[in-house]
């Protein structure tokens, strides 16, 4: 079985971010030097998929990591964890707001790939701007079945793959069918582990594979422009209560007296 990995991370809000305009309908234009991270989602695939690999030594784990400002330092990141093969995907036009384009792009670079014992992990909100619908469009994409919100993976005793995820208070067990996609979500069983300080130094120096995916667009959503919203005052008046305890729930019980709620 080969595992491909679909990665995208985010932004790194511990940093500036960095200017984003449109440059025409089919292309954002980014500058400066915004640091990106593995999100979450990204950190528990990547987990997920490292889990299982530990399991089945033949396995072959592909990881496809979107291109983008900070590529090579999350690049680095991700190599420390040793996959067996990693590559910077690039899509053109890049246009993450539409994710049937995207899917289309993803589709495309993907498709030839993946053969009948393949599983294909993103994380549940990978790349869409937090829209969460790009995986099922993906799966639509790829003609492939598709479980969603996977917060754990792992194998039995007869080598299936078997996920978890949980609904209410129950635990939902599913066997996986290959190919598949998995759409994963975070848990705290499949928190990111760290990797070896040798494997760290290495991936700061290794060089890495990167592929243009480019189809036409001959139809879908464009974006007319990015802007600042204005600032808007609240309207509702903000009183902070003072004094102590007793003086501050007499204070809220005459603001809520004051508001006309029926206060005994």
């Amino acid at each position: 079985m080969n595992i491909h990995l679909l990665l995208a991370g985010v932004a790194d809000i511990r940093y500036p971010l960095h200017a984003i305009a449109v440059a025409d309908v089919d292309r954002l234009e980014e500058t400066g030097h915004t640091r990106r991270i593995l999100s979450p989602y990204d950190e528990s695939a990547l987990e997920l998929a490292l889990k299982l690999r530990d399991s089945e030594p033949d396995l072959r784990l592909v990881v496809h990591l979107l291109s983008g400002p900070n590529d090579e330092r999350l690049l680095q990141t991700v190599a420390a964890h040793k996959p067996d093969h990693l590559e910077a995907l690039a899509l053109l036009p890049c246009a993450p707001w539409d994710a049937c384009l995207t899917a289309c792009q993803l589709a495309s670079a993907l498709q030839a790939e993946l053969d009948d014992h393949s599983l294909l992990l993103v994380g549940r909100e990978f790349g869409d701007l937090d829209g969460g619908n790009l995986p099922a469009a993906l799966a639509v994409q790829m003609g492939l079945p598709l479980l969603s919100r996977v917060q754990y993976l792992r194998w039995d005793s007869d080598g299936r793959c078997w996920s978890l995820r949980e609904r209410g208070t129950q635990e939902e067990w599913t066997l996986v069918e290959t190919p598949c996609l998995v759409s994963v979500s975070n848990d705290k069983r499949s928190k990111l582990r760290h990797p070896l300080m040798k494997n760290v130094m290495l991936a700061r120096k290794a060089s890495y594979a990167s592929r243009r995916v480019q189809i036409s667009r001959a139809a879908g959503l464009q974006l007319g422009s990015l802007q600042i919203p204005a600032e808007r005052q609240r309207g509702d008046h903000c009183t902070l209560l003072t004094g102590d305890v007793s003086q501050q729930v007499e204070s809220l019980r005459a603001c809520l007296v004051g508001s006309g709620a029926d206060v005994p």
